[in-house]
């Protein structure tokens, strides 16, 4: 450091001012490389002090040296405050309309250091556990009104509506909305995944407050077989806005029902006691989204 800095002013009482040093002890640090390499690299005497031709070719490469030390030194202090390392985060596939694609894209462009490895989860595969066991880092997934339990720290994105899907002559298709009790008069089916937000108890709990009990069929089949069994077996299937396609699909309708604001919510979760700094970076992108998105529909028009 000294040898470059010395090069550009060719002064020793500014460069040694700048370094902190007295002038002796900059000399002694300027004639030990010398002494190392065997050659001169300043011409000085009392008046003036030059670069040597050894000193001109050896500039360049010192400098290198400096810039990768210096590069190498932010890497390490980024690593230090979390700006760089990984990120493990699991996901269950959801299709658009929601935050958490556009949030992806944001996280990468705060912290473009930080590799972020994607690890997608079939339906029956809990993401919960995997995040508790370490597998993953993070998550994102649908959580029930009372999860995730105390060992995680989470951020709940957006509400998720319930979804009433049936085919297209139900005579419930072609409304925009549903409630609980003109459900209970049909064959409902819920798809619901292995260990995860708890369907039979949420459905419970819904009807019960309108005073009714439906027969609901739950089942393990992916999204995909349960809205052909609804075609087929003119049911209506119970599923969670995120997991519909956004385009409207042939043969099927979607009404919202009624009074499940709140039940379920798309979450972005993690361990409790994660050691991760990457992940407190990412749950904390995660809160500042969600505010900046309920400041934006505060502020939009009627």
């Amino acid at each position: 450091m000294e040898f470059a800095l010395l090069a550009r002013h060719l002064n020793f009482s500014r460069t040694a001012q700048e370094l902190n040093l007295t002038q002796p002890t900059l000399s002694r640090h300027i004639v030990q490389p010398e002494e190392e390499l065997g050659v001169q690299l300043f011409r000085r005497d009392k008046q003036s002090v030059a670069l040597t031709e050894a000193g001109s070719l050896f500039l360049p490469e010192a400098a290198a040296v400096l810039a990768r030390y210096d590069a190498a030194r932010r890497r390490l202090q980024e690593y230090r405050d979390g700006m760089a390392g990984s990120l493990i985060l699991g996901y269950r596939w959801i299709y658009g309309g929601g935050p958490w694609p556009g949030l992806l894209q944001r996280f990468r462009e705060a912290y473009p250091l930080i590799s972020v490895r994607l690890v997608a989860f079939q339906q029956g595969e809990p993401l919960q556990d995997a995040v508790a066991e370490g597998v993953l880092d993070a998550a994102v997934t649908l959580c029930a009104r009372d999860c995730p339990s105390s060992g995680f720290q989470s951020v709940t994105l957006c509400q998720v509506p319930l979804m009433a899907t049936m085919g297209e002559s139900h005579p419930l298709a072609g409304r925009a909305a549903v409630t609980p009790a003109e459900l209970a008069r049909e064959r409902l089916l819920v798809p619901q995944a292995r260990g995860s937000v708890g369907f039979p108890a949420l459905m419970t709990e819904l009807f019960h407050s309108c005073r009714v009990s439906p027969a609901i069929t739950y089942t393990g089949e992916r999204m995909e077989e349960a809205l052909l069994r609804v075609q087929l077996d003119d049911q209506v299937a119970l599923i969670p806005r995120c997991y519909l396609p956004d385009t409207p699909q042939p043969g099927l309708h979607a009404a919202q029902v009624s009074g499940t604001t709140g039940l379920f919510r798309l979450t972005a979760l993690a361990r409790g006691d994660s050691p991760n700094p990457a992940v407190t970076l990412f749950l904390r992108l995660c809160r500042t989204e969600v505010k900046r998105s309920r400041m934006e529909q505060l502020s939009s028009p009627e």
